[in-house]
């Protein structure tokens, strides 16, 4: 049985060179009506936009090597097409640069072929010297034809690297826990990495860990807590804020590798109930996979 290629999916009428545009909505708004005159999509276009700007860059959308794959599973599609577009410069976001746009749309019933694509795109853009010239190509058949010379049948699998975020907010050894409370609140997150004053990854505290600092080590070994006062564990916490983080945190038992595959992470995160991971390299910190990571960008993706 013959391996299905990234190319062999390519519908040359709705691949766009040298685009001109720069405005995310109005790209996804000609990609999506492109895609509408030739396909019998299943959602109105006012819907199908609202979806598609409904989900930001950082959600599965945009990954580190300028890949954006803008993504729709409709219900009672059963087609899967693909559209691509090429801005003639790299449009620079908050969540880096996109350098080429793949919009997928296809049916609700079957994931496995977008998980496929979105591993030959993954893969095809991380061959740095073949994604160049892939960008570089002046018509669509020449596109088309240089895309089927690589191999993307999807031999690897999905790294953390690929889905990790990499906007990462630390606190540092010194800091006080005054301070790491403030950035749990104002950022909105559940893990957070300690660094000493050299940037080197020594220590790690969720927000659990955090809370759990109100509350006498010895509570663990009991049934319940009612004989607690109702505020007694947080006025703890309020005399405790001018304590230093280094104090409090964790060290880093378990890391993950920028190599490690999402399986493995999963499989790690339930073999030590976790919910976050940082990824390691060279004792330095490159970004946060968490449950949440991987359901919103492949799952639900």
């Amino acid at each position: 049985m013959h391996a299905m290629h990234l190319s062999s999916l390519i519908d040359s009428n709705l691949v766009f060179l040298q685009s001109e545009q720069r405005d995310l909505a109005k790209i996804y708004e000609y990609m999506s009506q492109k895609i509408a005159e030739r396909y019998p999509l299943t959602e109105s276009q006012e819907v199908i936009m609202d979806r598609l700007l409904s989900r930001k860059l950082d959600e599965g959308i945009l990954f580190p090597t300028g890949v954006a794959i803008p993504h729709l599973h409709l219900e009672n599609f059963n087609d899967t097409v693909i559209s691509i577009l090429i801005p003639k410069e790299p449009i620079e976001t908050d969540h880096g640069v996109i350098k080429i746009f793949f919009m997928v749309i296809n049916g609700t019933k079957d994931n496995s072929l977008y998980l496929k694509i979105l591993q030959s795109t993954i893969k095809l853009s991380k061959d740095a010297s073949f994604f160049k010239q892939l960008l570089g190509q002046k018509s669509v058949s020449d596109f088309i034809e240089f895309l089927s010379k690589g191999d993307f049948s999807v031999k690897e699998t999905i790294t953390v690297t690929d889905l990790m975020e990499r906007k990462i907010i630390t606190v540092k050894a010194k800091d006080t826990v005054k301070d790491l409370s403030n950035l749990f609140y104002q950022y909105d997150i559940n893990y957070i990495p300690v660094l000493n004053e050299s940037g080197t990854f020594i220590g790690e505290i969720t927000l659990r860990n955090y809370l759990m600092l109100g509350f006498p080590e010895y509570t663990k070994f009991l049934p319940n807590l009612n004989f607690l006062k109702a505020f007694e564990p947080f006025e703890k916490l309020i005399k405790m804020e001018d304590q230093l983080v280094e104090n409090i945190m964790h060290p880093v038992k378990v890391f993950l590798t920028p190599d490690t595959s999402i399986f493995e992470a999963i499989f790690l995160m339930n073999k030590h109930d976790r919910r976050d991971f940082p990824i390691v390299s060279d004792g330095k910190i490159l970004g946060i996979i968490s449950l949440k990571n991987i359901f919103r960008k492949v799952i639900k993706g």
